[in-house]
Parts: structure tokens; sequence; C-alpha cells
């Protein structure tokens, strides 16, 4: 299926110059360097979902593709992995960069903190800027506790072009007109205009997974993570999203790019990166076949709304290896008050088809959610040890951003911010001894000793 670009309107005029960039060969014009940092993190791996820790995160790539595009030359510093994380090493990979940008996760505030302050000790006049979820979320404390000196807010893209244009081409450092940007002024965190989301997904370019060090291993692996959408109209309480809404690649533009990738990559396998594949189903349908067609197996996350035989049948046989169901809680109460929108019957209906098609089923599923009972875990523990899924277990994070993380300061259970914030950067996800922000009134061993039961389940029913 060829691709061809539709030429639709663009309300933002950096939109255009997006657009342009799909056209454009990736090599240097320019003699600046622009280095892109991605943290270390504590996470341990989840069974099943290894790769989405080590390997290449797709919004940083298409970051990195913007940059390379603009005619910059380019430096990845990726400090996941043993030796990578320390700063000597940041110091010594970004050292004659002309700026520096660093990616921000939930688990990244130490680092940001830690490594703004050593760059700007080393080269003062340096531009070190910031972007990702979790400076999206807290922008004021984030750059108040790091000495970056700016933030590119939310969707990065056209931020980005009109920054580096100010920043690095005409040696600005006024970001109050950039729209999307946090910046200081007189020593104060100010917050620019916010910008609208990109109105049209297949302005994008192609990610170019060739920015990555480890190219080499990513290409012999031959997995990546890609998406056909954008989002999630869902507003679950506990949710850790920036990009509101639901936004779809055209299908001929999503047919384009895996065509593409797989030509310069020779990708056989990904994880299909969509929050809610299944938000269309007869959408979804024509994904599957576009990923069958070109060879390629692959992983995806959905809800269990809308999950017919038909669905799971075509999954099934377009080579899907596995569905991943945000299931949270087995208790009807405990789903209403989160605005999960979905029910008990809906998780058994998704189960049963995905089993009769033959799909490898995972449940995700959070331990203290607000509602939570002794009543509900029991229900949650024994749903898991009967059922023919491999559960995945958590326990609740009112990440920033979240309607859960306001009420918790609200309340008060979230007193020191920063000392919290320091907590999740050392939070490893599958580890019982992780912290816990408990907004559920049970004791907190009780919590602790279903989480260690589940997870007990999840590894007996994990293949080796």
């Amino acid at each position: 299926m060829s691709f061809k670009k539709v030429d639709t309107p663009c309300p933002d005029p950096y939109e255009k110059v997006l657009s342009g960039l799909s056209g454009l060969t990736a090599r240097p014009t320019r003699s600046e360097t622009i280095a892109l940092v991605i943290p270390p993190s504590p996470q341990i791996p989840t069974p099943g979902r290894e790769f989405l820790v080590s390997g290449p995160f797709e919004g940083f790539t298409a970051v990195a593709t913007i940059i390379k595009k603009l005619g910059y030359r380019l430096k990845v510093v990726d400090c996941r992995g043993s030796g990578r994380g320390s700063m000597e090493y940041v110091l010594a990979e970004t050292a004659g960069a002309a700026a520096i940008g660093i990616a921000s996760y939930c688990d990244s505030f130490v680092f940001l903190r830690d490594t703004c302050k050593a760059l700007k000790q080393a080269a003062p006049q340096r531009l070190v800027f910031l972007g990702g979820p979790l400076v999206s979320s807290l922008p004021e404390l984030i750059l108040g506790a790091a000495a970056a000196d700016c933030a590119i807010l939310g969707e990065a893209e056209l931020t980005l072009i009109e920054f580096l244009e100010a920043a690095v081409a005409r040696g600005s450092r006024d970001f109050s007109a950039v729209k999307g940007m946090a910046y200081r002024e007189n020593g104060k965190v100010r917050l620019a205009p916010p910008r609208p989301q990109i109105a049209d997904l297949d302005n994008l370019p192609f990610p170019d997974y060739t920015i990555w060090p480890d190219y080499t291993r990513i290409a012999k692996d031959g997995q990546i993570i890609i998406s056909s959408s954008r989002g999630c109209p869902c507003a679950c309480s506990f949710c850790y999203k920036t990009i509101p809404g639901l936004r779809l690649k055209s299908l001929e533009r999503f047919a384009a790019e895996v065509a593409h990738l797989k030509a310069s990559t020779g990708f056989t396998y990904t994880w299909l990166n969509d929050l809610t594949f299944n938000a269309d189903t007869a959408r979804a349908m024509r994904v599957a076949d576009i990923l069958f067609d070109n060879g390629v197996k692959y992983h995806c996350f959905a809800r269990v709304t809308g999950v017919t035989e038909r669905f799971a049948q075509k999954l099934k046989a377009t080579g899907c290896q596995g569905i991943w169901f945000g299931i949270e809680s087995y208790d009807q109460r405990v789903l209403e008050l989160n605005r999960k929108n979905t029910t008990i019957a809906q998780i058994n209906g998704a189960l049963a088809v995905s089993a009769a098609a033959g799909l490898e089923a995972r449940g995700l599923f959070i331990v203290g959610l607000p509602g939570e009972t002794e009543t509900s875990l029991k229900g949650m523990l024994e749903f898991i040890r009967g059922g023919a899924f491999i559960p995945l277990v958590k326990y609740l994070v009112p990440f920033p951003g979240t309607a859960l993380y306001a009420e918790a300061v609200a309340a008060g259970r979230i007193g020191d911010t920063h000392r919290f914030l320091e907590e999740l950067s050392e939070r490893r996800v599958g580890d019982h001894d992780d912290s816990i922000v408990n907004l559920t009134g049970l004791d907190e061993t009780l919590l602790r000793d279903y989480f260690h039961k589940i997870w007990e389940l999840t590894r007996q029913k994990t293949p080796v």
C-alpha cells in the first residue's frame, strides 16, 4: 500500500514545518551538536515486558528524529544499563554539545536534579532543557529543583522545532513566546501559553531508529516499539498520561510507516504502543492486518470493553503474541470509584474469548486503589488464582499529573513532594518492598501480603 500525504489544514504554523521534514534526508547541515539523555531506571522489568524498559523508547526516538531532520548533529546518551548512569559518563558523553536535553520520567527526579547541577557547574552558559511526562506534570516543581534552563511540556515535536530555532539558531534565551514551554525569568519559573496538539499525526516523519548507539543490536533483535495512535479517551483516576484525548494515524500512513521500518530495520516483532488499541475494534483489526502483511508479530494493550470472538480470532490469526488487559481490580465498586468504566462481566468476557481464540492473555492489576477492602483483595486473589491468564501486579502510585496525586496532596498523604519524588526514583515496580502511599485505610502489611501472594502467582504462571 502506498502512502500519499494529504494536505490538511495546520492550525499551528510549525506543523507545516513538521510536515516538510518528512521528505528531508537526515544528514547534518549545521555545526551544532544537540545531546539527548535518557536517565537510568531502577525498575525491575515485569516478566514479559523487559523490552519496554531496555528497548528504544518511541517518544524519545520521535524527538531525536526531529533534531536529526532539522540538520543538527545528534548525540544520544542512553544511561540505561550497567556502568552508564554515572555522572562522569554523562559529562563525558555530552561534552561539546551546544544544548543538552534530558528526558524526564516518573523515576527520574534524583537524576534530573543531580545531573542538571553537574552540567551547569561544568559549563554554566550551556543550554540544558527537559522534556517528558514528569516535567510536563510538575513544571514549576521540577524546574525549581533542577538547574535546567527550560522545559518542553507535553507533546514535543512542534515546540521543539520553534525552541531550537530560537535557542540554537538565534541564540535567544527568551522563550516567553514559544508555546508549550516552561522557562526561567528573573529567577522564577514561568509558563508560556500551552501549545495545541498536532492536528494530523500523518504529518510526523517516520521514526529513525538509527539514532540509537546500539542500533546494530536493535536490528539484530528485530524488535521495536511503534504505535498507530496517540493518547487515550478514558479518565481513570490513577492513569499517568500527559497527552489527553485520542488521535489516530490514517491506516495508509501506518501501513507506509510499517513498510518503511521493515525495510530500514528488518524488524519482525513490535510492542504496539497504542494505549487503547481496541478503542475502535474495526480499525484495530485493519492495523493487525497491516502488521501481518509485513511479517510482523506483536503484543498489544487493550481494554476489556468490546472484545468479541471475531476480534480475538483476528488477532490470533495475524500473529498477536499476547494481549495485555488493564483489569486493575476485580471489584465493581473499586472500578467505579476509580472511573475505570468497565464491569466484571466485561472482564470475564474478554478473558473468555481470548482463551477460546488461543490468545495468551495477561491481566494488569493494582493493589491499593481507593475503595480497596480486604474483601476486594480476597476477590482479586481468588480470581487470579483460578484464571487462565498471566497476572501482573503493582502497588498503586499516585503519579504526578493524575487525579489521585492531587487528592493525595490535598489530603496530606503526600506531605513532602520532593521526598515523594525521591522515593519514586527508587521504585522498582515489581518489588514487595516498594514504598506505598496508602489511600485505602487498610493496614500496609495487608496490602504487602496480598501483593506478595499475587506476585507469586505471576511467577508460577509466567512461561519460562
